[in-house]
């Protein structure tokens, strides 16, 4: 199959009859000479397009669309398409794929979005393309993305880092490729944290979409821990930056971050150097090329030039491996001989090329555009070559952005060379949108929060419809509620994370049911400002099991490091565990947030590798479960995880289906709390919570007793939260009702009275029977067995 190559936008218009030869050539080049007839075509003007209509596609033919700035400001760019048009003439004339020759029709936008859209319209309705690829530029994708999904085309691989690409519920029909400009810069506010805390910062940056979200994710990044002093935004259509670069100079800046386009990129190297400036530069991903940004602002004016990457360098062939710099250096000199292989936007052509040959190969003889969009959605741990080592292509159908992790480097010695680790620019904690919340949290003052509903009316924050939480915030409401006196009522929510936030701020919550360890990682993680002085617990509530299945062949949960896991929606309980757990133990998954039960048909197809659900045993859905080929893998008691979870066990009386008659696996449990904000001791909202402890306290024997749920069993008021307060009036509770002893303690994990020494230990019996928490017993037994253990060895 021939290109089809049609730039008829250009500023040069021809005659009738050099239009119509030039079409000819069009027609008769094969693919592999293309970048000379894009040269062409550019001459020929909009006679072409006025004069010629596509043939419907061949029964033997994919039919790809694509629009590129081959003119205008990031002309630059224009090679992507050109290599990835080569990429598949050269897949052509290995035999197509699935026996089918693929022909991709590319027009010149101009990098302007209302020729994007003009271009992309006439690919779709007139030369009936199958899919739209590898679109160059945030408003250009984003001209066409309503539009492309209206019509449930497929739009593959825009390549912009723009987070719009990722938004499945909204665009199901759009996928993006690059990593995220929020997460590039991400990474580039995660090195000078490291490296340059004391630094101060100006930025350089496209006054569009591409450069806002870039300004926005290093701000997120930073989080307000070191100063961006200067902010110099340009327009696409600026023919100098002087005035910009002028003032950034005078602001003191130490460090020059440049979000630009290629074009920019060189004129800011070059004119720091004309003032004698030299702060620390970082360029962004998209303008780090040799050829199109290194050489023409002249290398030793970017030595130091630092950036990051997913692709290797064209000339990299120590890290490419022989084999692989021998096919790529294969492929450029035959099909691509015009482009420099220091090129880096060759080598993203390349990636974007063979990337759309697997979709399409997964796609068998089902060519329909669902299909497509299917096998797009389903691309696992895949390593391209000329990517850098370690990081992975993963999709899913809630994740549509294939690249998230980059790897930093320094432009020296004439070379870009990598250091340091791979790097993820997703804090998977960012996905909430109840951290992002609480980050802010500060801004209300007291009289928003003291906007009450009715006296005497406490709402409980709980959990999602069926878990633990919910049935917990029903007992409660069954129980205590007496009429006039106190109405408690349960709020359906998401989980911990979203009941912190909703504590924190909704207008009408008074407490809700919260994980130990959210509390921690909010403030390990320093997402909510003075968190510890705004939050206080009522009485530790019980505990939650760590389930967590997958197929036989996952035996252990360091065999999910690089799996595609479930760890349910981002204001989950169970997700901020997970990721928690995760991080404490260094395993990298690749996460999916979905909810557990609705993801079990996912695990059964092979989608993703495990489930992750962490509440309190037996889990209804999974309790139903008798699939041979899936387990409860077990997880160890590691000394990573011992400061915030306990240790635990599910047994066969828990999941007969899936552990054996009188067998058990062990596992780890987190905490959960009964939680409030700190209300003043003289206001409203701390008299109505204090009138819950008073009842629930008085109430918890009735409780622990059937029909309600029997995790009751395991409420220990007397338990700490190790590092967190105590609200004020159930402290008071317990010191009338649960006095200590003088100069005894109690144990966090069950409340038990632990005496003195060498005054005489209270016996077991001595205790109520809420006070006896059966896995603090399962904690001693397990902490006398390793050190057995330990002596025998």
């Amino acid at each position: 199959m021939w290109a089809l190559i049609d730039t008829s936008r250009a500023a040069v218009q021809l005659s009738g009859s050099v239009a119509r030869g030039t079409l000819r050539r069009l027609f008769t080049a094969p693919r592999r000479n293309a970048a000379a007839a894009l040269v062409v075509a550019a001459m020929a003007g909009s006679a072409i397009s006025d004069q010629v209509h596509a043939a419907p596609p061949g029964p033997n033919e994919i039919r790809i669309g694509n629009t590129a700035p081959y003119t205008g400001p990031a002309s630059a760019y224009g090679v992507i398409a050109k290599v990835v048009a080569a990429y598949l003439d050269k897949i052509n004339a290995e035999g197509g794929i699935n026996g089918r020759k693929v022909n991709m029709i590319t027009y010149d936008d101009a990098y302007e979005p209302t020729k994007t859209m003009e271009m992309t319209r006439k690919l779709v309705e007139e030369d009936q393309v199958l899919l739209t690829l590898g679109t160059i530029g945030t408003n250009t994708n984003a001209a066409i993305q309503p539009y492309l999904n209206s019509k449930k085309v497929p739009q593959l691989f825009a390549l912009s880092g723009a987070a719009a690409w990722d938004q499945p519920r909204e665009f199901p029909w759009t996928i993006g490729f690059l990593p995220t400009y929020t997460a590039e810069a991400q990474i580039f506010a995660q090195y000078l944290l490291e490296n340059h805390p004391r630094s101060r910062i100006a930025v350089l940056y496209q006054d569009d979409g591409m450069g806002k979200e870039y300004l926005k994710g290093l701000k997120d990044g930073l989080g307000g821990k070191m100063p961006i002093v200067a902010e110099a935004p340009y327009k696409v259509t600026d023919t100098t930056i002087d005035a910009q670069m002028a003032k950034m100079k005078a602001s003191g800046a130490d460090v020059l971050i440049e979000f630009t386009t290629p074009k920019f990129a060189v004129m800011a190297i070059r004119r720091a150097a004309e003032l004698g400036w030299k702060p620390l530069q970082f360029a962004a991903s998209i303008s780090n090329s040799y050829s199109a940004v290194i050489q023409p602002a002249g290398p030793q004016n970017a030595e130091g030039l630092l950036s990051a990457a997913y692709r290797l360098e064209g000339e990299d062939s120590a890290a490419a491996g022989d084999a692989v710099f021998r096919e790529w250096s294969a492929f450029m000199q035959r099909y691509v001989p015009s482009v420099s292989k220091t090129n880096g936007q060759a080598v993203l052509g390349y990636l974007v090329g063979r990337l759309t040959v697997e979709v399409l190969k997964n796609c068998g003889d089902d060519l329909s555009r669902e299909n497509i969009m299917k096998q797009a959605r389903l691309l696992k741990g895949i390593q391209l070559p000329m990517m850098v080592q370690g990081i992975l292509i993963n999709t899913s159908p809630s994740d549509h952005a294939p690249i998230e992790q980059m790897r930093m480097m320094r432009f020296t010695n004439g070379q870009w060379q990598h250091f340091g680790p791979v790097r993820s620019g997703i804090d998977p904690g960012a996905v909430s949108d109840s951290f992002k919340t609480i980050f802010k949290y500060g801004t209300a003052t007291k009289r928003d929060l003291a906007n009450q509903l009715n006296a005497n009316t406490v709402s409980l924050m709980t959990g999602s419809f069926g878990s633990t939480y919910a049935q917990v915030g029903a007992d409660l409401a069954s129980v205590l509620d007496s009429g006039t006196s106190l109405r408690i009522l349960p709020v359906m929510g998401r989980g911990s994370v979203q009941a912190v936030s909703d504590i924190l701020l909704l207008r009408g919550v008074d407490a809700g049911i919260v994980r130990k360890d959210t509390l921690s990682y909010l403030d390990r993680k320093d997402f909510a400002k003075d968190i510890r002085n705004q939050f206080v617990y009522v009485a530790k509530m019980f505990n939650e099991e760590m389930h967590v299945l997958a197929p036989r062949t996952i035996a252990s949960m360091r065999d999910l490091d690089g799996k595609t896991v479930v760890v349910d929606l981002p204001d989950s309980s169970t997700f901020v565990t997970a990721i928690n757990v995760f991080e404490r133990l260094g395993i990298r998954p690749h996460l999916i947030y979905q909810e557990p039960r609705l993801a079990l048909d996912m695990l059964r197809k092979g989608e993703v590798d495990a489930i992750v659900a962490i509440e309190g045993k037996p889990l209804q859905w999974l309790n139903q479960i008798t699939d041979r080929n899936l387990h409860l893998v077990p997880v160890e008691y590691a000394k990573q995880v011992q400061e915030e979870y306990l240790p635990s066990k599910l047994t066969s009386a828990d999941y007969p289906g899936l552990v054996p008659e009188g067998g058990f696996v062990e596992t780890i449990a987190a905490e959960a709390v009964l939680a409030s904000y700190n209300w003043a001791p003289n206001s409203d909202r701390y008299r109505r919570l204090a009138l819950l402890v008073d009842t629930m306290f008085d109430k918890v024997s009735q409780l622990q007793r059937p029909p309600f749920h029997p995790k009751w069993k395991e409420m220990a008021p007397r338990a700490t939260v190790s590092g967190w307060t105590r609200f004020k009036a159930a402290q008071e509770w317990l010191d009338r009702n649960m006095p200590l002893p003088p100069g005894s303690a109690v144990s966090a994990a069950s409340g038990a009275v632990q005496a003195p020494a060498p005054a005489p230990v209270a016996a077991p019996t001595a205790l109520a029977p809420q006070d006896r928490d059966p896995l603090y017993r399962e904690f001693l037994e397990w902490r006398a067995s390793r050190a057995k253990a330990s002596s025998n060895r």
